[in-house]
């Protein structure tokens, strides 16, 4: 049977650990009594695309919060390079057979589901072996800041380059970039058709990925395409304190 003629199946997966290099033990950090990890939970829970959704971690600690909120979970080694590397593991050990897997990172608590809906649509009907969201850069401070992750696309809209440096570059130039070209920003939300998803977890880290410590360019080296759609949402990642006390202040 074509996989276009019948409803695909969905899971996500939502990575979490403690040990973030730049905000350690981020999600387990509370507002109104509520942790980062259960808001991410509770508002992919929504998603009426998905058909399952569990917690993968390697502490105990989140275990123990992911048992609290009723989420389900697996506990897995510590051992992983990328959080898609311990989704890839998820699946095999719990034998999860979906035709696309979602990788919902565990620090954007405001994330909608209509967003996860939306991509699944659009990125169920393409031809693209991973799909994610892309967004237009409005300031120069997030052009210019290197945890905002930038992507440049070809003519039908397939990622061409994921960077942490403004993309592209504008020689001879003035640097007011937004005045010359749109620029976009990558939001991490991925989904892996589960064949590209276990490519991803044999193939070694590519030295692309290494150089930017981009893990969406292990695939895209090798040649996989990445259908991105464009959202005017607003996603906080949560990578620092200071985005946790915007979060507070948000909501």
């Amino acid at each position: 049977m074509n996989p276009y003629e019948r409803q695909m199946t969905a899971v996500g997966v939502i990575p979490a650990r403690l040990s973030s290099t730049r905000y350690p033990g981020k999600l387990l950090e509370r507002i109104n009594g509520k942790s980062l990890i259960a808001m991410v939970y509770e508002n992919a829970q929504k998603a009426t695309k998905l058909d399952k959704l569990i917690i993968a971690t390697e502490d105990e600690e989140i275990a123990a919060e992911a048992k609290a909120i009723g989420a389900e979970y697996i506990l897995t080694p510590n051992t992983f390079a990328t959080g898609t590397d311990r989704i890839a593991w998820t699946c095999r050990r719990l034998e999860l057979d979906y035709d696309i897997i979602f990788n919902i990172q565990g620090d954007e608590p405001l994330l909608s589901p209509k967003l996860i809906d939306d991509l699944f649509v659009g990125f169920s009907t393409s031809l693209c072996q991973v799909g994610t969201l892309v967004k237009k850069i409005e300031t120069e401070e997030e052009l210019s800041n290197p945890n905002v992750v930038k992507v440049v696309r070809n003519m039908d809209g397939e990622a061409l380059y994921f960077s942490r440096s403004p993309i592209p570059y504008y020689r001879n130039k003035p640097l007011d970039h937004l005045k010359l070209n749109n620029y976009w920003k990558h939001i991490g939300l991925y989904a892996y058709r589960s064949e590209a998803l276990e490519l991803f977890s044999r193939l070694e880290q590519t030295d692309l990925e290494i150089a930017e410590s981009l893990e969406q360019l292990r695939l895209l080296q090798n040649n996989s395409k990445y259908f991105c759609m464009e959202t005017k949402e607003e996603i906080l990642g949560i990578d620092t304190p200071e985005d946790f006390e915007k979060l507070k202040r948000l909501i």
